[in-house]
Formats: C-alpha cells, sequence, structure tokens
C-alpha cells in the first residue's frame, strides 16, 4: 500500500512515484536529477535567525524562523516570506531538553493546526554526526524519507505522495541545529584553551613573584648580619 498524500508546503511537491534529492547546504542548494529545486537564503537584516527558501523562479516558498530563547532550539516554518501566526506551516523542536552530551537529533513535528502539541504530528531522527536521517509520521512505521550524507552533501529518498518541499525543510532544520552545535563546541573548546593560557600566566607570576620574596628575604638577613 502506498503512502496516503502528505502535502504540508505545496501539494505540487508531491510526486506519484519515489524520488531522490541532493541538498548541498554549504552552497544552500537543493537538486533533483542535478536541477535546481530550491535555494536557500538569509536574510543580510534580520532581529532573528531565519532562512527564506526559493523556488527556481525566484519566488520564496517557506521561511524558517529559529525562536530566540528556547530551551528545545525550536523552529517554526511559514509560507513564503512571512512570519506571521496566521501562516503557520508548523513548528519543530527537540523532543527533550538541550543536553550537551546528547549528540542525536530528535524532533517533534507539530502542524499549525495541533496547538495543544500534546502529540507529534511527525519525528524526525538524526544520527549524532548528521549522517543518517528519518523521517515518519505519527501511528505509522513507513518511513517517509531517509537521508544519508557523503562528504559533499545530503542524499535523501522521498516516499511516493510525501510533500518534497516539507522534507528539506526539516532537513534544513537538522543541519542548523548541528551547525550551532559545532559553533558552540568550538567557541567552548576556544574558550577552555583561554582559560588554561592564563592559569599557566597566573602560575608562572605566582612562583615569579614568590622568588623574588625569598630572594629579598635573603638580601635583608645577610644585610642584618653585615650589620652586627
Amino acid at each position: 500500500m502506498g503512502t496516503e498524500l502528505i502535502s504540508i508546503i505545496n501539494t505540487k511537491y508531491c510526486k506519484p512515484a519515489p524520488i531522490n534529492i541532493k541538498i548541498e547546504t554549504d552552497k544552500g542548494v537543493a537538486y533533483i536529477n542535478n536541477e535546481v529545486i530550491f535555494r536557500i537564503h538569509e536574510p543580510s537584516f534580520s532581529l532573528e535567525d531565519r532562512r527564506v527558501i526559493y523556488d527556481v523562479s525566484g519566488n520564496p516558498v517557506f521561511t524558517l524562523s529559529k525562536k530566540i530563547i528556547s530551551m528545545h532550539d525550536r523552529w517554526r516554518v511559514f509560507k513564503g516570506q512571512s512570519t506571521n501566526s496566521s501562516d503557520l506551516l508548523f513548528s519543530a523542536k527537540r523532543s527533550t531538553f538541550l543536553i550537551p552530551e546528547k549528540k542525536n537529533i530528535d524532533l517533534n513535528v507539530y502542524l499549525a493546526k495541533n496547538t495543544k502539541e500534546s502529540v507529534w504530528d511527525f519525528k524526525v531522527c538524526a544520527g549524532a554526526e548528521k549522517r543518517s536521517c528519518d523521517i515518519c509520521a505519527h501511528g505509522s512505521s513507513t518511513l517517509l524519507a531517509k537521508m544519508t550524507k557523503n562528504k559533499e552533501a545530503f542524499e535523501v529518498e522521498v516516499q511516493p505522495n510525501v510533500d518534497y518541499g516539507f522534507i528539506v525543510a526539516l532537513l534544513t532544520i537538522v543541519d542548523e541545529i548541528k551547525h550551532t552545535e559545532s559553533s558552540s563546541t568550538n567557541y567552548n573548546d576556544e574558550v577552555k584553551v583561554a582559560e588554561a593560557a592564563l592559569n599557566t600566566i597566573s602560575v608562572g607570576a605566582n612562583t615569579y613573584n614568590n622568588n623574588n620574596v625569598v630572594t629579598t628575604l635573603d638580601d635583608d638577613t645577610n644585610g642584618e648580619s653585615d650589620d652586627w
């Protein structure tokens, strides 16, 4: 039995046969059969962390916006270039609070109409190194899409009747979260190196000062002996 029609972004992105998509995140481009289908852009001026996805004709298809303060890394996706609540398509957030040691990225996805969010509508499970990712719908064991990563890009197999624009949006969110984690890890490593360097300098300065104190005391003692 085939997958029932799942249209989140646009029905035109639902195809009757499986399709393979290539996403080059560094370039911000998605392809089908080497033909560009989406381009991902970051607005030059924005108070929020946003990404706007355009089709090949340059029309804005959907916008990803990260919530500024969120313990779950919540992202919201809107129609076109909007960020109005009335244009919300869906939101995605981590299934648990942020845990530094937890390298996997598990996202719960909620459609706009699911305001209570008591049960997720879709689930995204990405491996620790972001080299694999499975996407499924609630109540179904059938994968909607499966991603693997090579050196250059994501390779995604999308099942028939599944909105591949929706899949690209989810994988873009996964990539953004992973990129943020990597940047944070690098920053923390730099801080640790700086702290170690400062500690070394501090120890050296203390040793130098202590040696000076000992030398001064010796000089004073010698001076007192000469007076007597």
